[in-house]
């Protein structure tokens, strides 16, 4: 049974700005994180995040509890990536999560999909 959890990216930009992007994850195989699109994430939010400058991704953070998935694929304009992130090294509740370093171009259309074992 399908536990819907939330989630945070932090990116950095190349002017240095913050950005810190709320995520919805469903806990459904397949299913894409809904992202923060300025009212909070939530089911009905959008399915990317578009950045405003080139950003990296440095940091993300997953609350525990999913019953379902284990893991997010990120995805730039609808097409996934190699970068997997798994969520048990990556709990909030940890605080030695790895140090990301994941580049994306301005206006690129960052996604996640889930993904089970």
């Amino acid at each position: 049974m399908a536990t819907p959890q939330y989630c945070g990216f932090l990116f950095i930009g190349a002017s240095g700005k913050t950005y810190s992007v709320d995520g919805y994850v469903s806990d459904v195989n397949g299913g894409l994180i809904n992202w923060d699109g300025g009212a909070g994430a939530s089911s009905s939010s959008p399915t990317f995040w578009i950045a405003p400058e080139n950003v990296v991704l440095k940091d993300y953070q997953m609350i525990t509890g999913t019953a379902d998935t284990e893991k997010i694929r990120l995805s730039v304009n609808g097409r996934p990536t190699t970068h997997v992130l798994r969520y048990t090294v990556h709990l909030t509740t940890l605080n030695n999560r790895p140090d990301l370093s994941i580049g994306f171009t301005q206006g690129s259309q960052i996604g996640a999909i889930q993904i089970s074992d």
